[in-house]
């Protein structure tokens, strides 16, 4: 049975729209992007030339008036993100747009809440949780949590030391119009002093998906957070009674990534080395060490593929077939809220 056409409009075509979700989208059989949203009219016309997109629009609102859209994907800048969401879910469009979801928990939480009275699919593109040794390692963790077979949970280490991740990854069409940088919502909240807001709006941009990763294995909060932050980086201690755990972060510069998650238990250890996100095709690997009669490592293996592309599709039969996706606005809103528990643990 040949499965229903998607048809989909885009909001936005940048370096990372292009190489990462255009690229994506375009290559899922029976979806048509039907028409593209983009202020910079070279670029925009380009663009859809490119992946014959039949309609451009100069202003999105007149792409909000089409009644033929299964959905939309906005790829827009961060600090645009959630005031374009709320246009679009007002207008009742299932929508997918970039992490993070907005600025600030208020304002997620405000997006949250239209889609829900819509009953719209919102998801929010953290790509880890499509990420196929990810999605293995979370299957072996709930296995050992239930089994006890590893004994109990002690601690997990979470670590990002951010350089440059982009691969030489290329395919993007460039043009000499200067990209939109007006702000027009706050880019952190009224609590964050003057001196840390633009701190608190770069950690987010870099870090918000390894915030999301810890949610996404830990589903509950920490009851007590310790933080340690300066310029080029930090350690966040988080206690969960139980057990507890770290996330390390630094700004690099240089050209690589060191990125993962290492969960202790008592009888042996999961492992996961994350490869940078615009690495095509290189899926997290897995590493487990369990003492059973003996010592013993496993290293179960994923397909190689592109935890974008696995988002994209995901999105598309989330519409389609009424799938479930475990990335969702809800569920993302969990990561607005620990982020800013963390900056209130800080002096401002």
């Amino acid at each position: 049975m040949k499965k229903k056409v998607v048809k989909l409009g885009w909001i936005g075509s940048g370096f990372v729209g292009q190489v990462a979700h255009l690229f994506s989208f375009n290559n899922i059989p029976d979806v048509k992007i039907v028409a593209l949203s983009e202020l910079r009219p070279k670029l925009g016309h380009l663009v859809c030339k490119k992946y014959s997109i039949p309609n451009y629009y100069s202003d999105h609102k007149e792409l909000l008036k089409r009644n033929d859209l299964d959905g939309v994907v906005a790829i827009v800048r961060r600090y645009h993100t959630a005031p374009l969401a709320k246009e679009i879910l007002k207008k009742g469009f299932n929508l997918f747009t970039e992490k993070p979801m907005a600025a600030t928990f208020v304002q997620a939480k405000s997006l949250v809440q239209i889609s829900n009275k819509q009953k719209l699919k919102y998801i929010i593109g953290n790509m880890r949780r499509h990420d196929e040794g990810v999605l293995i390692a979370k299957k072996y963790f709930e296995k050992y949590k239930k089994s006890k077979e590893l004994g109990e949970i002690i601690s997990f280490r979470t670590f990002c030391f951010a350089g440059g991740d982009y691969c030489n990854i290329d395919g993007d069409i460039k043009t000499d119009e200067p990209a939109p940088s007006n702000r027009i919502w706050p880019i952190a909240p009224k609590w964050v002093s003057k001196k840390n807001k633009k701190y608190f709006e770069k950690f987010l941009a870099y870090f918000v998906h390894d915030i999301n990763l810890i949610n996404f294995f830990f589903d509950k909060d920490p009851y007590k957070i310790n933080t340690i932050m300066n310029k080029n980086g930090g350690n966040i201690q988080f206690n969960y009674g139980n057990f507890t755990g770290t996330f390390e972060y630094a700004f690099l510069d240089q050209n690589r990534w060191d990125e993962g998650m290492e969960i202790y238990f008592t009888k042996g250890r999961i492992k996961i080395t994350l490869a940078p996100a615009f690495l095509r095709n290189y899926p997290a690997k897995v590493e487990i060490y369990k003492e059973k009669g003996g010592m013993l490592n496993i290293s179960p293996k994923s397909n190689w593929s592109w935890s974008f592309q696995n988002q994209a599709k995901n999105f598309v039969d989330t519409i389609r077939e009424n799938k479930k996706n475990n990335s969702t606005g809800s569920s993302s809103l969990r990561d607005m809220s620990l982020t800013e528990k963390i900056f209130k643990t800080i002096k401002n």
